[in-house]
């Protein structure tokens, strides 16, 4: 599991140990021992996790907003349709075993 989370994240295990510790500590997140691994940890968000995820404001919403703020709309449409097109094309590369 830890091993997924660090590969999808893209960093390395001592940085992902280090976060962790500190969201417990900061009583964000509690850990406790697997039932069937006590090797592995669960990890599950405390009610002042909750409460501060809340808070939080939703990057991508954010981002997007200020990347398309006052943009043409027609324009945003012809940029979507060449995207999706190609991300389609990618996919399909890809799942029919070829490198991209």
């Amino acid at each position: 599991m830890q091993r997924d989370l660090v590969r999808m994240l893209q960093i390395e295990r001592a940085t992902l140990s280090g976060i962790v510790a500190t969201l417990v500590r900061k009583g964000l997140v509690e850990q406790t021992p697997d039932s069937a691994d006590q090797r592995q940890r669960m990890l599950r968000i405390t009610r002042s996790g909750r409460k501060l995820w809340k808070e939080l404001p939703d990057p991508p919403s954010l981002i997007l907003a200020i990347a398309f703020d006052g943009a043409d709309p027609v324009e945003l449409a012809t940029a979507r349709r060449v995207l999706q097109a190609a991300t389609q094309r990618l996919n399909k590369h890809i799942s029919e075993g070829n490198q991209a």
